[in-house]
């Protein structure tokens, strides 16, 4: 699965305005080349102006043992992309705008999700989290496209709150994150719907170590939840859009205990 090599080559491309790096000139291709076909190591260097070993080092930077694992992912991108045309409802008839009806009725049954959510939140959960994420010796963060994107939001307040934290986009590092867990730690996991869970290689390496787990969902119903030491609910099961909205206040609600707490 490609799941977040997009995300690592938008975070190489946003570290410098200026392309003079070639990891950033090989991310910029590669982004502007998104769904090239027969994309080749040699296309690459020639149109890039560099060696072939500086592209097959780049990979190697990214995890991959050269150029053709990063191929194999970068090909199944369009998988990235079906997902969030489903996510964003962009696969409805395009002869009938979206934002008419539609779109605009999600939006409101999300804010009434919200709405019923605030109500409903545990401060209990917030300080116990925060509990866990101060004590664990290392804090790890699984998740996924939009998920992710907010574990990496996270991420960012807990390491300006002086706690490190790790998240890696790409599913081949967390596995390889996942195999380094040990019995002080702590590995928050992130799955609204239960798609990633479903990612059984990652969630069975998380849930079979001696680190302590989590589980945030927004699905009650979420199969291998119980493999999880605590599972927390973000109120109940609404629109998919909702929950996303929940995890981000969940998020910031979460931070804002945190450094009440212990900074």
């Amino acid at each position: 699965m490609s799941a977040g090599l997009v995300l690592t080559l938008q975070n190489i491309i946003n570290q410098s305005p200026t392309y003079t790096e070639i990891d950033i000139v090989i991310a910029r291709y590669l982004l502007k080349h998104l769904y090239k076909e027969n994309l080749s190591i040699n296309d690459i260097a020639s149109e890039c102006h560099i060696s072939k070993a500086s592209v097959t080092r780049f990979s190697q930077n990214l995890g991959y043992a050269g150029f053709n694992d990063l191929k194999k992912d970068y090909q199944l991108t369009y998988i990235e992309l079906d997902e969030m045309k489903i996510d964003l409802d962009a696969i409805t008839n395009k002869q009938v705008s979206p934002l008419q009806k539609n779109i605009l009725s999600e939006f409101q049954n999300s804010v009434t999700d919200l709405a019923a959510y605030a109500e409903k939140l545990d401060l209990k959960e917030f300080e116990n989290l925060s509990e866990l994420i101060h004590d664990a010796s290392n804090v790890h963060l699984y998740a996924t496209l939009i998920p992710g994107n907010m574990a990496e939001i996270l991420q960012h307040m807990l390491l300006t709150a002086g706690k490190f934290v790790e998240y890696y986009p790409q599913l081949n590092n967390q596995l390889i994150a996942a195999d380094n867990l040990k019995e002080n730690d702590l590995a928050i996991f992130i799955s609204l719907e239960g798609s990633y869970v479903m990612q059984k290689d990652l969630t069975l390496k998380i849930t079979r170590s001696k680190a302590t787990t989590v589980l945030l969902t927004h699905n009650p119903e979420m199969k291998l939840s119980t493999v999880f030491d605590h599972v927390i609910h973000l109120g109940d099961h609404g629109t998919e859009r909702g929950g996303k909205y929940k995890l981000l206040m969940f998020i910031e609600f979460l931070a804002h205990c945190y450094f009440n707490k212990y900074v």
